[in-house]
């Protein structure tokens, strides 16, 4: 009973959580993109679209890699 439950974990659960976080990285860097896109459209000079960029980034202060360590 163990066991099923630990495979079904493993093959199951911890893909579909993988998919979903690739997911939510895949959206913001592609606002991200996007967002840039629009500042160039409006004839902003490069240094203050990539400060606007870095200021309006969700995932500044935030390791993704220390995060899922502190998780499991």
């Amino acid at each position: 009973m163990i066991l099923r439950s630990l495979l079904k974990f493993l093959f199951f659960h911890i893909p579909r959580i993988a998919f979903q976080i690739a997911g939510i990285l895949r959206a913001i860097k592609r606002g991200k993109r996007a967002f840039r896109k629009g500042l160039e459209s409006e004839g902003l000079p490069k240094e203050i679209i990539e400060e606007l960029v870095k200021d309006f980034d969700p995932l500044e202060g935030i390791d993704l890699k220390e995060l899922i360590n502190r998780k499991i």
